[in-house]
């Protein structure tokens, strides 16, 4: 997380109390820390070669060693036995560069052939593992 994330989900937490609404409830629906049930989850199409290419594996993941959601997508990854290089990016320096340069502001992110998952779903990123495996496109 950068310096404008970490301050947004301090905001975020103080206006839930300030407001009585429950804080975790706010920041899991707002996406700032990754996921929830659907919330904050964005998928997008692109041209991510690049990343392969630097990563070595055509399933990338970039996460944070202590977000519970990370560790969520990669034992799913693992129990559906998807090869694929996870960067930690509070644990490498590269890999803070390279996510600082894809504009990464919230972990996880997944990028799994011509797609792109922000956050965590795991009915989604079944979803998507499947399409990868097949060699298709996930419905949108």
């Amino acid at each position: 997380m950068n310096f404008k994330s970490i301050l947004t989900t301090i905001v975020v937490i103080a206006l839930a109390l300030g407001l009585g609404v429950g804080a975790g409830y706010l920041v899991r629906h707002t996406g700032l820390l990754g996921g929830g049930e659907g919330g904050g989850v964005q998928v997008a199409q692109g041209d991510y070669s690049q990343i392969y290419a630097n990563a070595g594996s055509d399933v990338v993941m970039y996460s944070l060693s202590t977000c519970p959601f990370c560790k969520q997508a990669k034992a799913l990854l693992e129990k559906q036995n998807v090869r694929f290089v996870e960067r930690v990016i509070d644990k490498d320096e590269a890999a803070k560069k390279e996510a600082d340069g894809l504009k990464i502001n919230s972990v996880p992110v997944i990028y799994i052939g011509d797609t792109s998952m922000r956050g965590f779903d795991e009915a989604k990123l079944v979803e998507l593992i499947n399409a990868h495996a097949k060699g298709g496109k996930p419905a949108a």
